[in-house]
């Protein structure tokens, strides 16, 4: 692979003209060539509930261009921050993430907390490593000290992370008022219980309590999906194929009866990052099912509706899937008419 070889490190010597070989110019239009292979990342692996991996051999290697972190304004553009140096890596043995090594991620495993998965890497090194960065939400902000809250949006929250480790990055905003807005980071707490904070400078940002934000590292790096560390701090069993995650075991987004339309916050079942839901409804006790989905609260933008079978499969007496947006805020309304029975279980999503 060509790719790995630029830039030449003999470009950056000297002042002046630069002499360009033969053999440069073949390596750069393989590289123009080869570029276009690498449409997608390395997907991850489920190894257990500590570790995932991005598998690779000699045969078939895991490439990666470092260019940061998805747009959450423009799927498919990416955001660098001025952090990461977009260059090619390219690995013949398979990375391996534990989250029980305290080198593998930033700050200390946390229950019922989304981490992204960073494919990391110094200027000079034609591989790459795997590291886990939380996903944060904003509790208050007091000038530009941003309050940490958890997944749950029920208590403040501390990361444990060292002393201002995360100073130099930057905080992306993944919803709210401030979407698709960054600012560098000049300090954070070492908190590891409920005052964790993270400073920033700049323009001050509007937030409001349970906003999500990324931390772009002051390294190279790409985002390459996100994992689940569920109640028992082990993580959730997935598969994950060219954006699209799938649960191994369907996640639960809610049961019983819904007066009218409902706001329940996504946090348990998807990322912030997840632009698109999959899952299903079902019935049991010979309920008829029924589900509406809406974006606004007030009109359906999806509706399932079925008698119940006379025979029971897999515990329940109806069910049917459905697939939906996830809108900006990563909650939905969901009602069901104030049924009783009724299941409602996410299978995956779609970044």
């Amino acid at each position: 692979m060509s790719l790995i070889h630029l830039p030449q490190s003999k470009w950056d010597s000297g002042t002046g003209r630069q002499v360009i070989l033969k053999s440069d110019f073949h390596k750069i239009e393989a590289a123009l060539l080869e570029s276009f292979r690498l449409t997608a990342s390395p997907c991850l692996e489920y190894v257990d509930g500590a570790t995932v991996r991005v598998n690779a051999t000699a045969d078939c290697q895991a490439r990666v261009l470092l260019c940061g972190f998805p747009s959450p304004l423009h799927r498919g553009q990416w955001v660098d921050g001025g952090l990461s140096d977009g260059r090619y890596r390219e690995n013949a043995v398979p990375a391996v993430l534990d989250l029980a090594v305290a080198a593998s991620l930033w700050g200390a495993v946390k229950p019922s907390q989304w981490y992204g998965v960073y494919a990391m890497a110094g200027a000079s090194d034609a591989t790459f490593t795997l590291k886990a960065m939380p996903v944060m939400r904003v509790a208050s902000q007091a000038g530009q000290v941003i309050s940490l809250r958890n997944n749950a949006n029920s208590g403040n929250l501390g990361y444990g992370f060292a002393v201002d480790e995360l100073a130099g990055g930057q905080i992306l905003m993944l919803t709210g008022a401030s979407r698709g807005l960054a600012r560098s980071i000049t300090a954070n707490n070492g908190d590891n219980s409920t005052g964790g904070t993270v400073t920033y400078g700049g323009t001050a940002l509007t937030l409001a309590q349970g906003d999500w934000f990324m931390v772009l590292p002051e390294a190279n790096f790409r985002y390459l999906g996100m994992v689940f560390c569920g109640a028992a701090s082990t993580l959730a069993p997935f598969y994950q194929e060219g954006g699209r995650t799938v649960y191994r075991s369907p996640a639960l987004l809610c049961s019983g009866a819904l007066s009218g339309y409902t706001l329940l916050d996504l946090w348990a079942v998807a990322p912030p990052t997840a632009r698109g839901l999959a899952g299903f409804a079902a019935a049991t006790a010979g309920y008829d099912l029924k589900l509406a989905v809406s974006y606004d609260g007030s009109t359906p933008a999806l509706l399932l509706h079925g008698p119940a079978p006379d025979i029971v499969f897999q515990g329940g007496r109806g069910a049917m899937p459905f697939e939906c947006r996830v809108p900006e805020a990563h909650q939905l309304y969901l009602g069901n008419d104030n049924t009783a029975n009724q299941t409602v279980k996410i299978t995956g999503w779609r970044e």
